[in-house]
């Protein structure tokens, strides 16, 4: 009597377990075809099973982003982080997050955290540079904007922005040379940025 209970709890724990990934799986294309209030929905209901799921956790708060709800998103990375420190998605998004809050030394902090993980995340440098230049510190801006382009040398922002920096510092045909690398590689803005300062 006791081995067919274990066989049916066994059983029960296997179904659930299909019953889970079903869930994410659905979650997971959810969010790629950009549904993202759907998605949301079935990434609630799996993490009501499986709190700590790490990707589900993330992807929730993108879709949250998505969608605008900011403080909703904010709280699925800070949950990550709490089960993960060094997430490097999480961090790049809470230093996204503070950095449209104009909480440019939080969102420092943040892409700090990517780059001791990882140092070579172009994209951390790009967001970090660009806070740096918020605030008003051109030089270390433009080393993180360099090493942006050292770890992706086709990253069209990171050569926009260091032109429009190189602008602010008077080094016109250094900056057009970059709004042209910018414009080569599909940035439309830089050609607002080429008719303006390079004729």
């Amino acid at each position: 009597m006791k081995k067919i209970g274990l066989i049916l709890m066994i059983l029960t724990v296997v179904a659930l377990s299909a019953c889970n990934k079903s869930v994410t799986r659905e979650a997971d294309a959810l969010y790629k075809q950009g549904k993202y209030k759907e998605a949301i929905a079935a990434y609630d209901e799996y993490l009501t099973t499986k709190p700590k799921d790490l990707k589900s956790l993330y992807n929730r708060g993108r879709a949250h982003e998505e969608v605008g709800n900011l403080s909703q998103a904010k709280e699925d990375f800070e949950s990550v982080l709490k089960l993960d420190a060094d997430n490097l998605n999480a961090n790049l998004s809470m230093g996204k997050y503070w950095y449209n809050q104009k909480d440019f030394t939080k969102a420092i902090y943040y892409f700090d955290k990517v780059l001791e993980v990882d140092g070579r995340v172009s994209t951390a440098y790009l967001l970090k540079g660009r806070s740096l230049h918020q605030q008003g510190e051109f030089p270390k801006a433009k080393e993180n904007y360099d090493q942006a382009i050292n770890f992706d040398n086709k990253n069209p922002e990171a050569f926009l922005y260091r032109g429009a920096l190189k602008i602010a510092l008077n080094q016109t045909r250094g900056a057009c040379n970059d709004f042209n690398r910018a414009k080569a590689l599909g940035a439309s803005e830089a050609n607002d940025a080429l008719a303006k300062y390079c004729k």
